[in-house]
């Protein structure tokens, strides 16, 4: 029988919210940031779709949920069938996890644009 909103489903919801903003942050801080430049090089020369997971951050993304789950196995959906209880817990915890690096993507993306802009406009003042 599928259980709700029961205390354990609240208490696994939460921990997929947790999980979802780690890997989101994990994920993001992998495939943009300057610390991570040397281990996505260095992935791109062992093959190309490894260099590909550490581009892309929602590749990367579900391989942190995905550990994430294997290792706190939260059941969001209770139906008896245990592996298909934490596929469930994983897609969820993968869906939020996108939600969550799409809007820490877009203010990143507003951050450069601004940084550009403004050294746009320095360039210009400082040609004159």
């Amino acid at each position: 029988m599928i259980e709700t909103l029961g205390p354990q489903t609240w208490a696994a919801s939460w921990t997929c919210v947790v999980i979802a903003l780690a890997s989101s942050s994990i994920s993001i801080t992998i495939t943009q940031t300057e610390l991570f430049a040397p281990l996505r090089s260095w992935a791109n020369r062992i093959h190309p779709m490894i260099g590909h997971l550490f581009h892309c951050f929602y590749c990367t993304s579900h391989w942190a949920v995905i550990a994430g789950i294997a290792i706190y196995q939260p059941i969001v959906i209770s139906s008896g069938y245990r592996i298909a209880d934490l596929i469930v817990s994983t897609f969820l915890t993968i869906t939020i996890t996108t939600y969550l690096s799409g809007l820490v993507f877009a203010v990143f993306l507003a951050a450069m644009t601004k940084v550009v802009k403004e050294r746009a406009v320095k360039s210009i003042l400082t040609a004159d």
